[in-house]
């Protein structure tokens, strides 16, 4: 048995592949055991022996999804300088990383989140993948804006706008492929950051001029935690 299982793990591993082509091409409604087995040019029964049920096998879709997105991002960290701006570049590259941003990988993710089959099932999972690396952004941005007065609330607005506009650039990948520029994208979410900088920046030193001019008081900054 423990030879074997390599061998058992491989093929699974390539029917969930193949799974994944079918569901981007057919959704939810149109991948059926039978498709996917043709696909992958194996037999339905070999398919029911890995997978029990058609929900057993998009369950496995969805694991695998994650769990390679997941060491895509850990790799992607772990390799970067461990600072605020250095981070939080890696952290959007990774968002469209070749890896894990490809046109059927984007079909079946938002197959995940917007099918009515799916979405009751998988919504609670799906949601918490998203918002774990939404808080690694946030902590990026809580740095970045560390002088901000009211820096947590600042910083939660940032990124949630900054996760809106990642989820924007996927779908729009999804729908133009064709258009979609990565790099652009990359680019487009980075410069936003750097605009709230800025502002937020500009903002302080105004205060600050303002306040030397009348002879106020600055206020603390925020003590980091």
């Amino acid at each position: 048995m423990g030879r074997n299982a390599p061998i058992r793990s491989n093929r699974r591993k390539e029917l969930i592949e193949s799974t994944i082509a079918v569901i981007a091409a057919y959704g939810y409604h149109g991948t059926t055991v039978s498709r996917v087995a043709k696909a992958a040019g194996v037999s339905t029964g070999l398919m029911n022996f890995h997978f029990e049920s058609k929900d057993k096998l998009f369950e496995a879709v969805f694991q695998h999804l994650e769990s390679e997105y997941d060491q895509v991002w850990q790799e992607r960290i772990a390799a970067a300088p461990q600072e605020p701006w250095p981070l939080l570049n890696v952290m959007i590259e990774t968002y469209f990383d070749r890896e894990v941003f490809t046109g059927e990988k984007l079909a079946v993710w938002f197959a995940f989140w917007s099918d009515p089959a799916l979405r009751d099932k998988f919504r609670d999972a799906a949601t918490a993948v998203e918002r774990r690396y939404v808080k690694e952004l946030e902590r990026q941005v809580l740095e970045i804006l560390a002088d901000h007065p009211a820096v947590e609330k600042v910083a939660q607005r940032a990124t949630g706008a900054l996760s809106a506009m990642i989820d924007g650039f996927w779908l729009q990948a999804l729908l133009y492929p064709k258009k979609f520029k990565t790099r652009d994208a990359v680019k487009s979410c980075i410069a936003f950051v750097q605009v709230i900088e800025l502002y937020y920046r500009q903002e302080r030193e105004l205060a600050d001029l303002r306040r030397e001019l009348t002879g106020q008081r600055a206020p603390k900054s925020p003590e980091k935690t």
